[in-house]
């Protein structure tokens, strides 16, 4: 990716492999925009997302996600995101999305541009909206085979929050086993095998 960009005349600053990195480097150099997985380790790229949009509103972060998910789409959307690309993208794609993220414009993957604007189209992915960025990201982490507990140390949060967090997601989305979690988590792309 970097040797993309930069052959392309686009400057990397900075690259990070964990949630955590992502922040902290995004407040040492203040780059025109961030190309964030939102899969990444640590934190995660949601949790990244929602602590550089806390800190700094103005922030410019393409998500670049290997899923399509309209589930994942909208998450991202919901979390301030200036664009959005599935990482099936073409080389010109890509270079194209991150100049026009950094002139502070809009950009998604044509393939899901349609959903910006468009109602929930699954019952299942209408029930993931409803979930807030963070209890999104504990949901996230509850499918990948956390523990209540790793979740807390890994968001920094008390074991105490990350069980309430745990208590409204099984409410919300009328989830009664961990085993119904990870099929809809499955289902919508958040995770995949």
């Amino acid at each position: 990716m970097r040797r993309l960009l930069e052959t392309n005349d686009i400057g990397v600053v900075a690259e990070a492999s964990t949630g955590e990195e992502t922040y902290r480097l995004y407040n040492i150099h203040h780059p025109d925009a961030v190309l964030m997985d939102l899969r990444m380790s640590g934190i995660g790229g949601h949790e990244a997302v929602r602590r550089i949009r806390r800190r700094d509103a103005a922030a410019k972060i393409l998500a670049f996600s290997t899923s399509d998910s309209e589930a994942l789409f909208r998450q991202a959307l919901g979390m301030g995101v200036s664009g959005y690309l599935t990482k099936c993208a073409a080389a010109e794609q890509i270079v194209s999305a991150v100049r026009q993220v950094a002139a502070g414009e809009k950009y998604f993957d044509p393939a899901l541009a349609g959903q910006a604007s468009a109602t929930p189209g699954t019952a299942a992915s209408s029930l993931l909206t409803a979930l807030t960025p963070r209890e999104f990201e504990v949901f996230r982490l509850l499918a990948e085979g956390y523990s209540v507990n790793d979740i807390a140390g890994v968001l920094s949060i008390s074991p105490k929050t990350a069980g309430v967090h745990h208590t409204r997601i099984m409410h919300k989305l009328d989830i009664r086993s961990p085993v119904q979690l990870v099929r809809l988590a499955f289902q919508q792309g958040v995770i995949t095998l």
